[in-house]
């Protein structure tokens, strides 16, 4: 009965890990490289460092600032780095900086988006936007279950550069303003979920 339930939970581990992916950050000199990743739920990332440098998760705001104060609850490692697990880089954005050279820089972004498409949880907050690629209009549509959702925009350094609310089923967003390139957009009031915006 053991055997059977060890390899029943060997079955489930691999199942569950077969197509993920591990992303390798490194470094040159004091810049993390790639410095901004998109990955999918369930990835990980192995951060292969010099040994002068570690990879530490923060809050927006720590990270905006050059600060090193850790997030509580996110991830950190060691000098020379290390891997962080899927259970640590959920859905959304992951900000973190190099501890001992935050101040000077030193910080990247990990942007976890689902895969999937439209999911369990998205069946009951559902949003599309079209036309994608989109040059000055957007327009978002969405159900009766996501109205009211907040939406956050973030170029590919992981900064949010437009944020609003969605109030009805369809929404028109300007975004004229924005330089051309790739875009994430965040939506959701229980769960976030996100899609891939260009601008052009």
């Amino acid at each position: 009965m053991k055997t059977k339930i060890f390899l029943l939970t060997v079955l489930l581990i691999a199942g569950t890990t077969a197509f993920s992916t591990t992303w390798t950050v490194t470094n040159s000199g004091f810049t993390f490289t790639p410095d901004t990743i998109i990955i999918n739920v369930g990835d990980s990332v192995n951060f292969s460092l010099e040994s002068m440098h570690n990879a530490i998760e923060v809050s927006e705001a720590t990270w905006m600032a050059n600060d090193n104060t850790p997030l509580a609850g996110g991830f950190g490692l060691a000098l020379g780095g290390g891997l962080v697990l899927p259970v640590n880089l959920t859905l959304g954005v992951h900000w973190y900086v190099c501890s001992p050279h935050a101040s000077s820089g030193m910080k990247g972004v990990i942007i976890v988006i689902d895969a999937t498409g439209l999911n369990e949880s998205l069946k009951q907050e559902y949003f599309s936007a079209y036309p994608n690629p989109a040059s000055n209009l957007l327009t978002i549509k969405t159900n009766m279950n996501a109205i009211g959702s907040p939406y956050y925009v973030y170029d590919q350094s992981g900064r949010q550069v437009m944020s609003g609310t969605l109030t009805e089923l369809t929404t028109n967003i300007k975004i004229d303003q924005l330089a051309n390139g790739v875009y994430l957009m965040q939506f959701g009031k229980k769960e976030k979920h996100t899609l891939r915006l260009v601008k052009q």
